[in-house]
């Protein structure tokens, strides 16, 4: 039988500590990329971009503009050739890393087409030839990179595919779903061949590292666990049963594995052993997504703020809750309760300046008595050009009570509704005063 180490998370607290943070986007970020080999980061955002960063220092390269929505995920091929990213537009595109250090280069992004819902986990095979997608319509995709066409779709999850990863040779792929499992698949005919791991609730992150022998995996329960990949080491649980584990990283130089969850905490641990390091709370709201640097020299995390922030790990004293900053999304104290709708509903999208700039939608400012479709230089659909609405109290009460899907059928808003007449009300008072142009 393995071993089970089961760890105990502490949190120390001090006052001693150092981080920077970087802004270049308009909306929460979901997804970090990291290349060492390139010296480049890159962001994925509800803004519907991605940002390109050099490092060392970090300052901000290019933004990629083509994703239709939310951007969830980016990963490097380890060749440093391509960069991958998906979105919640169903599309996947690849871009070459020469072109985004090209400051006067407009990348164009080769498609991969034919996933039916939001993709939000990618991973290139070692040898960078292949690259598997995880999709919530229940398939992964594998496509050939060099050819930029789909070899297979593999199903067999019962539920949502949350991340996949290939095995060294690229003969097998590692995948995790809502369903629990960690099903494990033959890539020569696209069978699935058994489950390696089964963990009762759904798992949402999935990282391998075949030097350490180690698979680490993260849940909806809260689970922080890693097994080894031949099963002959010890099984290592750092926790069960707290809030779902969000985002995840493996640095094989350093045997550091960083686990992040949907309350803004972030555990450290040693990947081997599960010696936990650090445990603190990075955020208010979720971590969406970690890197740990070459070496594990910093750290890099994100969730529902609109910067990225770094820490450096070398001799690194955290306190028990990071300092916080000025927080552009979901004010902790909102003046009223319209001022409050609109954090919760249109502030990730929406600016209230005159500048639609690095927002996924047109800026509100002077919206009322305005046509839909007016603002310049924001990329509005065809779909909602040729509407003929005028944005009032009446139109803006019926947007929310019925949805955008209903009332600006094929607008890039995603679909919500505000149930009580008072909260629809409140916001529109609270928009009529924030939005003047007076």
């Amino acid at each position: 039988m393995r071993p089970v180490i089961v760890v105990t998370l502490w949190i120390i607290s001090v006052t001693c500590f150092a981080f920077d943070r970087y802004t270049g986007h308009g909306g929460p970020i979901k997804g970090l990329a990291y290349s060492a080999s390139q010296r480049l980061v890159v962001s994925t955002s509800f803004d519907y971009t991605a940002v390109v960063w050099a490092t060392n220092p970090i300052r901000e390269l290019k933004r990629l503009v083509a994703h239709d929505a939310a951007v969830n995920a980016a990963t490097f091929s380890p060749d440093g050739n391509w960069l991958a990213t998906a979105g919640d537009d169903n599309q996947i595109f690849l871009w070459r890393v020469d072109d985004l250090k090209k400051p006067d280069i407009a990348p164009l992004p080769i498609p991969l087409d034919g996933h039916t819902a939001k993709i939000i986990h990618l991973a290139f095979s070692s040898d960078s030839t292949q690259l598997a997608s995880s999709s919530w319509d229940r398939r992964i995709g594998i496509w050939d990179v060099q050819k930029g066409t789909r070899i297979r779709f593999l199903k067999g999850h019962r539920g949502l595919v949350n991340a996949s990863v290939f095995s060294p040779d690229a003969q097998n792929l590692y995948s995790a779903g809502a369903d629990g499992h960690i099903r494990y698949w033959d890539l020569s005919n696209g069978e699935y061949v058994r489950s390696v791991v089964k963990n009762g609730f759904g798992i949402n992150v999935l990282a391998i590292d075949h030097e350490l022998n180690v698979l680490a995996y993260g849940g909806s329960n809260g689970v922080m666990k890693s097994v080894s990949l031949d099963g002959k080491g010890p099984e290592i649980e750092l926790w069960i049963g707290g809030p779902p584990v969000l985002a995840l990283s493996i640095d094989p130089q350093s045997e550091k594995m960083a686990f992040g969850t949907a309350e803004g905490r972030i555990v450290i641990a040693d990947a081997v052993v599960g010696e936990i390091e650090h445990d603190f709370q990075a955020v208010t709201g979720p971590v969406w997504a970690l890197q740990l640097t070459e070496n594990s020299e910093n750290l890099l995390f994100a969730g529902l703020d609109d910067w990225i922030t770094r820490i450096p790990l070398e001799n690194l004293i955290v306190p028990s809750v990071l300092p916080g900053g000025s927080r552009r999304f979901h004010s902790g104290e909102p003046a009223d309760n319209g001022a409050q709708q609109f954090a919760r509903k249109c502030s990730v999208c929406h600016s209230l300046a005159p500048s639609s700039k690095r927002r996924a939608g047109p800026t509100l400012y002077g919206v009322f008595g305005r046509k839909v479709g007016k603002v310049e230089n924001y990329p509005y659909s065809p779909e909602l050009l040729a509407q003929d609405l005028v944005w009032n109290e009446d139109t803006i009460d019926r947007l929310f009570r019925e949805g955008p899907d209903i009332v600006t059928p094929g607008s890039k808003m995603p679909v919500q509704r505000i149930k009580r007449q008072e909260d629809r009300d409140d916001l529109i008072r609270y928009l009529k005063r924030a939005t003047t142009t007076q």
